[in-house]
């Protein structure tokens, strides 16, 4: 029996224009699109009584962040631009003593 549109709710969430561009790239050449997907993300959901899959990093995701981690807390500095990289290099303000 066909669902009448009473019996179906809009949902609405923010996602990142370049994460949904790429994926709705994905879901068209798959032949689907977003609210199919959603649609069975939910009956999946309802099915098993958990999120269908892990939310988990990967083994890369996860050595990335720890290198990020280590990073942030060496203390090296943040080089945005030309100078910055040469004073931080070169030590020019020893040499100006």
């Amino acid at each position: 029996m066909p669902t009448k549109m009473n019996d179906k709710k809009r949902i609405q969430v923010v996602v990142d224009k370049k994460l949904s561009d790429n994926v709705n790239g994905i879901l068209s050449d798959l032949g689907l699109n977003q609210s199919i997907v959603i649609n069975a993300l939910y009956r999946r959901i309802q099915a098993e009584g958990k999120i269908p899959f892990d939310f988990a990093l990967t083994d890369e995701e996860r050595a990335s962040h720890h290198l990020l981690n280590t990073i942030k807390s060496s203390g090296i500095p943040v080089i945005k631009d030309r100078k910055k990289a040469e004073k931080f290099l070169f030590n020019d303000e020893d040499d100006e003593k």
